[in-house]
């Protein structure tokens, strides 16, 4: 009879990786447009005839704070206020040798009033009337009303001028040196450059892990600039819909664009004694296989978080032999050899 050989045992050839734990940071990816921080509608308050200036409120044209934006004749509304000035200065040298006579005390402080006066500058204060006379002769001699009258006036003239809130530019509009502007017609809109909020939604789910200051990681679809930014503030309730919630975050950057699309993470909270690995490695996500003396042994892990085609699991020990790869058949106690770690 031919001699028995013993049958020969045959090991698999795998790739392992020693396990190294760490405090990791959970990663929430999202998606959103960029909305400016700080934007105006600009509707004049008055009626009249756009000025010429050395800037053209155009798309894109640049202004500075304290720059004016536009611009509006309006110099019959001015003739008419140096008119009501000077009027009032009349009204008030009438009254004085009246308050001379009877209210000596008051003399002094509204003849210097009155001397302040110019019809080319805006009216100085009124001065204090304790003396309830005296005010109710300076209300029938109709000063106070001819003051307050010139202050509205003062007011109105001051809408003439539209100034730059803040350093930026035109995002809406075009209007031209010599339209006639109406009072309530929308001329367009003004933005702050470079600080925008980056507004997107994500899963309720992961709201939990997410507090207003923490960082977030952006970069234009296609590119490889990133763009770095803070939550400054959650939505309150979570959409019925879709069970999503919504979060801003700041985002400085003169590249950057309104209406532009970003992608990126928030880091949310932290894990301690986990490791990334990919997830086609967890079974059933319950457990992975590591070798133990050439043999492959089920581990129970936990999965933490799920980020693209990672996985963040705890429950592995430091130095333990990860099978990292995929392998169809396997199972507990097959026979292997490590190819490298």
């Amino acid at each position: 009879a031919p001699e028995r050989k013993t049958p020969q045992k045959t090991f698999r050839l795998v790739k392992t990786m020693e396990v190294q734990n760490d405090t990791l940071i959970q990663l929430i990816a999202v998606q959103g447009k960029l909305i400016a921080q700080e934007k105006v509608e600009i509707y004049p308050e008055v009626t009249g005839k756009l000025l010429s200036s050395d800037k053209a409120f155009k798309v894109g044209q640049q202004f500075s704070k304290g720059e004016v934006l536009l611009a509006i004749d309006g110099n019959e509304s001015l003739l008419n206020l140096k008119s009501q000035r000077s009027a009032f200065i009349s009204a008030l040298s009438q009254v004085l040798p009246d308050i001379k006579i009877d209210y000596p005390d008051a003399f002094n402080a509204w003849q210097s009033f009155s001397q302040q006066i110019d019809p080319l500058k805006s009216l100085p204060s009124l001065p204090e009337v304790e003396d309830a006379q005296l005010k109710n002769f300076l209300s029938g001699r109709n000063i106070f009303q001819q003051f307050f009258a010139i202050r509205s006036l003062e007011d109105r003239q001051s809408k003439f001028t539209i100034l730059a809130p803040f350093d930026g530019s035109v995002s809406q509009g075009s209007v031209n040196a010599g339209t006639v502007l109406r009072t309530g017609q929308k001329v367009g809109e003004f933005m702050k450059n470079g600080v925008f909020e980056f507004e997107a939604a994500i899963p309720g789910k992961d709201a939990v892990d997410i507090n207003v200051g923490d960082k977030v990681s952006l970069k234009i679809q296609g590119s490889a600039k990133t763009f770095e930014g803070q939550i400054i503030r959650m939505a309150s309730n979570i959409d019925p819909n879709n069970q999503r919630i919504a979060i801003y975050a700041r985002v400085e950057g003169n590249a950057l664009k309104e209406g532009l699309y970003l992608e990126g993470t928030i880091e949310a909270s932290q894990i301690n004694n986990a490791i990334a690995i990919n997830h086609n490695l967890v079974i059933d996500d319950e457990y992975v296989y590591v070798v133990q003396d050439t043999i492959l042994v089920k581990k129970p892990v936990v999965i933490q978080d799920k980020f693209k085609e990672n996985a963040l699991v705890t429950g592995l020990e430091e130095g333990d032999l990860l099978l990292n790869q995929v392998i169809q058949g396997a199972y507990e106690g097959m026979l292997v050899k490590t190819e490298s770690k």
